[in-house]
């Protein structure tokens, strides 16, 4: 781990600051975005764009980025992201407020904000372990997770009001103010730079090609990387389409809109705020299988006819089991995969969770325009608890 005067948890404290305060600022712009498209156009075609420039690039990245994080200084990698998005969509933003407000602008923007979390995401996941002593690790993440929550919580109030009240401009200008923030937290961290041979047989060894063959080497990885890729492949309507469902079925209202994060986003806190309070979890597999399962039914239960107030209830109980799913993969793997391939790894997770998204949505995108968005709700919710099952089942079979 680094060495610095305030310790490891001064840099800690810093450091998941940081990462939160983009966290909210991206998430204040991806509502902004997602939106203010839903509203104007109120069509599946639109939110497939929507879910395509903001998962596919990072798809285009993220290997590449994992390879980074494995390579060069972890931090630096993170702010020099963070400085070249907000240059670029402050340009952007720009133009589609003052000269043209054609909705691909927002597109364009979406798709930089993407290339910039998928570079930096790798970089993050694999900094946290060189921080935090490993005994310690489980309950860094939750804390992670609760923080991240509240930032989830503030984001779609904030992104409504100003969006309602002022201009999606000013949205950008408070994500430039929150990463400038960040980047000064970033300031007292220090972490050492991975060592890599740079020779030809260690570049063989340390790139993309490696990470996968890790993964292909592993019997239980392999599995836990292709339950993964399903898991979400049925979580992607929930994810990507409740904003068009609530629009189409509840009104088209920005505070629906906002009640519908919100409702999500106190269940993210719950749960983060459980899983807080265990220093460890010894079965992490079959908290994840309950984390799906219980977000299956939840999602199905979503896609009935109900009241608007019901289908907040079941958005905020699929809230609470996301914790379960996002902690509980992030920690086994950090737990269970060598320093050296920890950043590849993360990159090949982010492609299989919410990089599939985009893959996803080109199916339940169209889809969405000819069957009732709440009927692909029940079929997928129920389908996600039998994968769930089946991801148990296989993987108590294996070991590592």
């Amino acid at each position: 781990m680094g060495q610095s005067k305030i310790g490891w948890r001064g840099q800690t404290a810093a450091f998941l600051l940081s990462q939160n305060l983009f966290v909210f600022g991206t998430s204040t712009v991806f509502f902004a975005v997602l939106w203010d498209i839903a509203l104007k156009t109120s069509s599946g075609a639109w939110m497939t764009f929507v879910s395509l420039a903001t998962s596919l690039p990072a798809i285009l990245i993220s290997l590449s980025a994992g390879v980074l994080a494995d390579r060069y200084n972890r931090k630096w990698l993170i702010v020099l992201s963070a400085v070249a998005v907000t240059f670029l969509t402050l340009a952007f933003a720009y133009v589609f407020a003052f000269v043209t407000q054609e909705l691909w602008l927002l597109l364009v923007i979406a798709v930089v904000r993407s290339f910039g979390n998928g570079l930096e995401n790798p970089a993050a996941n694999a900094l946290l372990p060189q921080l935090v002593p490993a005994k310690q690790l489980t309950r860094v993440n939750e804390y992670n997770q609760i923080i991240m929550a509240l930032m989830l919580v503030m984001s779609p109030l904030l992104a409504g009001y100003i969006l309602s009240d002022l201009g999606i401009f000013w949205i950008f200008i408070v994500d430039a103010l929150t990463a400038a923030l960040a980047v000064l937290c970033l300031g007292v961290v220090h972490v050492p730079t991975p060592t890599v041979q740079h020779d030809r047989d260690s570049k063989r060894q340390n790139g993309i090609a490696a990470g996968l063959r890790y993964v292909g080497q592993t019997p239980l990885l392999l599995a836990f990387m292709l339950f993964t890729g399903a898991a979400f492949i049925l979580i992607a309507p929930s994810s990507q389409l409740s904003t068009l469902y609530v629009n189409r079925t509840f009104g088209s209202e920005v505070w629906h809109l906002t009640f519908n994060e919100w409702s999500w986003t106190i269940g993210a806190g719950l749960g983060g705020l459980f899983i807080a309070r265990h220093k460890k979890f010894r079965d992490q597999l079959g908290l994840i299988a309950i984390g799906f399962a219980g977000s299956g039914i939840a999602f199905a239960e979503m896609g009935l006819k109900q009241p608007f107030i019901t289908y907040l209830f079941f958005m905020f109980i699929s809230g609470i089991f996301y914790p379960l799913i996002q902690a509980g993969q992030t920690i086994y793997l950090q737990e269970n995969i060598p320093a050296d391939k920890l950043g590849r790894v993360f990159s090949l997770w982010a492609i299989l969770s919410t990089g599939i998204y985009p893959i996803a949505m080109l199916a339940y995108g169209p889809l969405a325009d000819w069957v009732p968005i709440g009927r692909i709700f029940i079929i997928t919710g129920l389908l996600l608890v039998g994968v769930a099952y089946w991801f148990w089942w296989r993987l108590k079979q294996l070991s590592w």
